[in-house]
């Protein structure tokens, strides 16, 4: 396994979102028609990692002064919020 992969186990990947981290710990999302925001659900989705890692490369290229990541999204199986309501 390289350093790039993550271990997901039994998730399910859904898309590769492009996130940008301020210095203050802020986090933004790429989406090519209105730019940066903060609403990752306002986001595109990629579907190829590899065009999402391309994309991120050269946003970072365009602005050294923040870190420009791929994030993996996972399905959301919502068995997390069950567990909450039982507390």
């Amino acid at each position: 396994m390289s350093e790039n992969e993550i271990n997901l186990d039994d998730e399910v990947v859904v898309g590769f979102l492009i996130q940008r981290e301020a210095e203050n710990g802020d986090l933004s999302f790429w989406n090519p028609e209105t730019k940066w925001t903060d609403d990752p659900n306002e986001a595109m989705l990629y579907e190829d990692e590899d065009v999402a890692e391309d994309t991120a490369d050269k946003l970072q290229a365009e602005d050294e002064s923040v870190e420009i990541t791929v994030a993996v999204v996972i399905e959301d199986d919502e068995e997390d919020d069950e567990d909450e309501d039982e507390v």
